[in-house]
C-alpha cells in the first residue's frame, strides 16, 4: 500500500518540481537555492509519507493503547522530520525556504487533484 502511494505521488511530484524550478528562474535565476530546496522539502514528503505508511501498517497489530502511543511517537518523528527540513530551508544559505515547504503540500493537492478528474470522468 505504502509503494503505491508513493508511486503515485512520485511522478507528479517531480513534474511540479520541475514546473516551480522554471517558474522561479525569473526570480532567482539558475542558481542552486531553488531545485536544491525542491530536492529537500520532496525528499521530505516522501519520507513523511513512507512513515506514516509505515507506522499504519504496523500500529493495526496492536492493542488499542499501545496502538495510539505507537501513531503518536511517529507523529512526533515525522513533524521532527519536516519541521529540521525546513529549519534547514531557512537556516542553509544553499537553500530556498520557500521551495523546501512547498512540496510538503503535494500529497493534499495530488490527491485533490486526482478526485476531480475521476469525478468528472464519472468514476
Amino acid at each position: 500500500m505504502v509503494n503505491d502511494e508513493l508511486n503515485m505521488l512520485f511522478l507528479p511530484s517531480v513534474i511540479t518540481d520541475l514546473v516551480i524550478f522554471l517558474a522561479s528562474l525569473p526570480l532567482y535565476g539558475f542558481g542552486c537555492e531553488v531545485p536544491l530546496g525542491l530536492l529537500l522539502g520532496t525528499f521530505s514528503m516522501l519520507l513523511n509519507i513512507t512513515l506514516l505508511g509505515y507506522a499504519s501498517e504496523r500500529t493495526v497489530e496492536r492493542p488499542l493503547k499501545q496502538a495510539k502511543r505507537y501513531m503518536f511517537s511517529f507523529y512526533l518523528l515525522r513533524m521532527a522530520l519536516m519541521g529540521a527540513a525546513i529549519v534547514a530551508g531557512f537556516k542553509c544559505s544553499f537553500l530556498s525556504a520557500p521551495a523546501v515547504c512547498v512540496p510538503l503540500f503535494y500529497p493534499r493537492v495530488i490527491h485533490t487533484v486526482r478526485a476531480v478528474i475521476s469525478a468528472k470522468k464519472g468514476g
